[in-house]
């Protein structure tokens, strides 16, 4: 998933290994050697009390901690094979691969027309005044 062109390996068992996952908020190490497999075309569901990491790992499936400062992952998170940890990742591509539902409204640190436009960018190429007319 290095770049548009890279193809989703549709023969592996797993949709997604985790591996070693440790993730960190600045010095504070919120998930400690994490490792879980998820099956292609299973229901899985993560259970456990509030503040345990179980919205802190699925942020960690399509890397929106990026958008925050002083947060990062180590280890490795396959997708259908292709580590998403690695660098040069194609975030927008990961992101419309990997999307994600909360229980809130979680925006993206940036502004209300850059949240909206967001998505819309993904998807179509609008010029300025179609996408201010669009937002």
């Amino acid at each position: 998933m290095n770049d548009t062109t890279t193809p989703v390996k549709k023969d592996v068992k797993n949709a997604i290994e985790v591996r070693n996952l440790n993730f960190y908020y600045g010095s504070f190490q919120g998930l400690k050697e994490i490792n879980l497999d998820i099956e292609e075309g299973k229901v899985t569901a993560f259970i456990g009390p509030s503040g345990c990491g179980k919205s802190t790992l699925l942020r960690t499936l399509n890397r929106m901690y990026d958008l925050y400062p002083g947060q990062r992952a180590e280890g490795e998170i396959n997708f259908y094979g292709q580590n998403i940890l690695a660098t040069g990742q194609d975030l927008n591509l990961l992101r419309s691969r990997i999307g994600m539902v909360f229980q809130k409204p979680t925006p993206f640190p940036m502004s209300i027309y850059e949240n909206i436009a967001f998505g819309v960018r993904l998807y179509e190429k609008l010029s300025r005044s179609e996408m201010d007319e669009r937002v």
